[in-house]
């Protein structure tokens, strides 16, 4: 147990952090609850700063080669239309990239327990209690250095411990898979209104990833409540009614690019701003399950990376003192993150104002070269 870590989920961040860990030589255990391939709530894209952060992994030639390149964005804000051009990101869907870098990370050495829920009990001066429950009904118990918490937007279960600094508000996540033959390959098309916006992409597989953060005017324990009762095929109120709202983005937009068939059942989040607690103890998060700012085009992946490999570094640099990993990692990860944070969150309370959107787009049409710092500035390392 001296330097075994238990990372809990089995996504972008958490595999990151498990593959770093091994390159290191720090055992690892991986403790995913669901069984890969699986989708989820995402835009699908990762730009510059994370096909650097994926080289460091020895994945980014994998990316490159099984997802498409993107190097254009095409958006409608607020009914105008405003094109730039991207650094090369790539678009690849989340079935392939998590599974691939799962796999990845067993290929490394890390023991992986799929589909396994955990759970933190306690925090010891030497070590973290866990509880671990297999899908047919096996459970035990384990004792680890230090755990990570990797578990995205459902990190529920680390409240007790890593309590929340700003609780779950805003708006929430929606996505759904369709067919279009009328979305280019290699552009991230977008819309802006008042309900919230939408990103559409095309992936490697030839399906088109739909995915928005919906602006929500109820009340934070009506949304929550909301959630629990929606089912993946729809349910009540806001999220029930995700695809009609999404619909309803790109059809009062003027991008020509929205029409779509046979799409899949809508996926949903709950509310998306949310910050934690990042640390204490033996205990760190990272990724979503740390904090999380609705991003644009390949963002939120890039800061799951980001967040697991510098996350793996701490660890292994304090593998002889891991008695406040936490402490010292709830100094560095806001450091790590903030001015991209602070960025993004700028830019999407513009769009959400009516004023701010027409600004917006009446620069950017007129001027698209006054985005590039911006897009500079999000996709450099």
């Amino acid at each position: 147990m001296e330097h075994r870590v238990l990372v809990i989920g089995g996504g972008v961040a958490g595999s990151s952090c498990a593959l770093r860990l091994r390159s290191r030589g720090i055992d690892v255990h991986v403790a995913e609850k669901l069984s890969f391939p699986r989708a989820k709530v995402c835009g699908c894209c990762i730009g510059g700063v994370g096909l650097d952060l994926l080289e460091q992994l020895s994945l980014r030639s994998w990316v490159e080669t099984h997802g498409l390149k993107t190097s254009k964005w095409s958006g409608s804000i607020g009914g105008t239309r405003v094109e730039l051009s991207l650094p090369d990101g790539i678009a690849i869907s989340r079935e392939s990239l998590d599974t691939e870098m799962l796999r990845r990370a067993a290929d490394a050495g890390a023991e992986i327990f799929s589909p396994v829920s955990a759970r933190v009990d306690q925090l010891l001066p030497d070590s973290v209690t866990t509880s671990l429950s297999a899908s047919e009904g096996t459970s035990w118990m384990e004792r680890y250095a230090a755990v990570v918490v990797a578990s995205g937007l459902n990190a529920s279960g680390s409240q007790r411990l890593l309590p929340w600094v700003e609780k779950p508000n805003g708006p929430f996540g929606a996505a759904f898979f369709a067919r279009s033959d009328s979305l280019d390959t290699g552009t991230i098309y977008m819309a802006c209104d008042d309900d919230g916006y939408v990103g559409l992409v095309r992936l490697e597989d030839n399906r088109v990833d739909i995915a928005a953060a919906l602006s929500s005017r109820r009340s934070r324990e009506q949304q929550i409540h909301e959630m629990r009762d929606a089912t993946s095929a729809g349910g009540p109120g806001g999220f029930g009614s995700a695809k009609d709202r999404i619909d309803r983005i790109l059809m009062h937009s003027r991008l020509q690019h929205w029409q779509y068939h046979d799409p899949t059942p809508v996926m949903t989040t709950p509310p998306l701003r949310r910050l934690r607690r990042p640390g204490v103890g033996r205990l760190i998060a990272i990724g979503d399950a740390a904090g999380y700012v609705e991003p644009f085009t390949g963002e939120g992946m890039t800061w799951g990376i980001l967040s697991g490999i510098a996350a793996a570094d701490l660890i292994a640099d304090s593998s002889n003192d891991l008695s406040g990993l936490g402490e010292r990692w709830s100094q560095q990860l806001p450091a790590l993150l903030r001015k991209r944070r602070l960025a993004c969150r700028a830019v999407t309370s513009l769009l959400r104002s009516p004023l701010g959107r027409r600004a917006i787009a009446a620069t950017l049409s007129q001027w698209p070269g006054l985005a590039a710092p911006l897009i500079h500035h999000l996709n450099r390392t």
